[in-house]
């Protein structure tokens, strides 16, 4: 596929369409996510890691992957949450997109509902429908990529995220998108993944993170499955790492994500 993110795009934009007409008016889930306003966790103030502290990790929970295909075929999403809470994750990320990813938003409500970490929804958001149903359903934070949206969108739905209580993860794949991302607020993330493509870009956060201000929670995302690598963004100064796939192909997800933090190394001192 030439050019995944548009392809995608469409896709999510006909299945928002089929489940305006089939499911909850949009107001009605707007009122839903109003309510819940100030349940949300702490997304942000978790994620920001102070001088000497080790770097942070948000852990992800999916299924399948266009790049990878299937990855747990006894796909249990709470029973990995619990796991990386034990292993030191500080926050979940949960693939809500049900076509390419295998997602649900049940996915993210049963793990927020068993685990006591902020959950970020992560899917391709290009309708305000899907921030209404992340405020509904319980997410903390609400994954807007930077090159899935017009300026004027972006700007329009981290407002709309932060009214609603939760927090932006604005996700950068080109430098060249650092100005328009700095124009909303919330966390930073660089991807690695060229999500046009769906190839794997190593060590492309590592030219990007050293741009992005330091007040701003800066997150490396993709590809990390060794130690040293993780080490390599901690020492650029990223307060987290969004890890899944290493995790999930992993006999041990508990035991892989504390090898990536670090952790292990400490036990064995």
């Amino acid at each position: 596929m030439s050019d995944f993110l548009t392809t995608i795009i469409a896709e999510r934009r006909e299945r928002i369409r089929q489940d305006e007409e089939r499911g909850a008016s949009r107001s009605t889930l707007r009122a839903e996510a109003e309510s819940r306003r100030d349940e949300h966790r702490p997304f942000l103030a978790e994620l920001r890691r102070e001088p000497g502290d080790r770097i942070r990790a948000i852990a992800e929970v999916k299924r399948s992957s266009p790049s990878a295909g299937v990855l747990q075929a006894s796909y249990d999403p709470v029973a990995l949450g619990r796991a990386y809470h034990e292993a030191g994750a500080t926050a979940i990320s949960v693939l809500t997109e049900p076509q390419r990813f295998e997602g649900s938003l049940d996915h993210l409500v049963a793990v927020r509902d068993a685990v006591p970490l902020p959950v970020l929804l992560k899917d391709f958001v290009v309708e305000e429908r899907q921030i209404f149903e992340a405020g509904a359903r319980g997410a903390d934070a609400v994954l807007l990529i930077v090159a899935a949206l017009d300026p004027r969108q972006l700007g329009d739905y981290a407002a709309l995220v932060v009214e609603l209580g939760m927090a932006p993860l604005v996700e950068i794949h080109e430098a060249r998108e650092i100005d328009l991302a700095l124009t909303v607020p919330g966390a930073l993330g660089v991807n690695n993944r060229d999500l046009r493509t769906l190839a794997m870009r190593p060590a492309h956060a590592e030219s990007v993170l050293p741009l992005l201000p330091p007040d701003r929670v800066r997150i490396a995302e993709s590809g990390y499955r060794e130690r040293e690598t993780v080490r390599r963004v901690e020492e650029l100064g990223a307060d987290a790492v969004l890890v899944g796939e290493a995790l999930l192909r992993a006999g041990d997800a508990a035991g892989a994500l504390a090898e990536l933090l670090g952790t292990t190394e400490e036990k064995e001192r």
